[in-house]
């Protein structure tokens, strides 16, 4: 299993955690490469869709 704090979200290239930026939207460590990029905005998309998969409210 990977640590994730090791990681950028968007490449999944190995980073530095001590020196790494964190996406502001997510809180996940983002490499220099990606940061600002499509490709980071693409994968906030898609995190932030599949957060409530699987899950109903039950209150509405």
């Amino acid at each position: 299993m990977n640590d994730f704090s090791t990681r950028c979200f968007v490449c999944q290239k190995t980073i530095d955690p001590q020196g790494s930026k964190h996406n502001k939207e997510l809180n996940l460590p983002v490499c220099d490469l990606c940061e600002e990029s499509d490709q980071e905005r693409e994968a906030i998309q898609k995190l932030t869709d599949e957060l409530a998969d699987g899950f109903v409210c039950g209150c509405i």
